[in-house]
């Protein structure tokens, strides 16, 4: 009976994430029109380098919404030159509304993130700052 016990435990921390995953903490809220547009990560920032975080679309009652196809951009403005560019991949999760956001941001500091999509709320795009470190 102890071993059934031990075996439903572990399915069941297992689907809930386990331990292992760290809680996403909000960084960035955006408003575009009906939009909420809330920039998520596991820590204070952005990580430097090759890394993930989370875009999420909500209403106003902070249900999820399905915002289709999403795009992200990343730039850094450099003086004196052209900005850098940074390199996101956005993914779709099982949950609507919630994106992964597959990035590389080769420098410390605040890049400028341009998130837009298509889809059933309509078209759009917001700007926000974004902290990496």
């Amino acid at each position: 009976m102890r071993s059934i016990t031990a075996i439903v435990a572990a399915l069941v921390i297992t689907a809930c994430g386990g331990s292992d995953a760290a809680p996403l903490k909000e960084l960035q809220r955006a408003k575009a029109g009906a939009l909420n547009v809330v920039l998520l990560a596991s820590g204070e920032s952005l990580p430097q380098g090759k890394s993930n975080f989370v875009v999420e679309f909500r209403d106003d009652g902070g249900n999820l919404v399905d915002a289709g196809t999403v795009k992200v951009g990343a730039t850094m403005p450099m003086a004196g030159m052209a900005p850098m560019l940074g390199d996101c991949n956005v993914t779709p999760t099982s949950t609507k509304g919630r994106y992964d956001v597959a990035s590389d941001l080769g420098m410390s500091g605040t890049w400028r993130l341009q998130i837009s999509w298509d889809g059933p709320p309509g078209k759009g795009s917001v700007s926000m700052p974004g902290s990496v470190r």
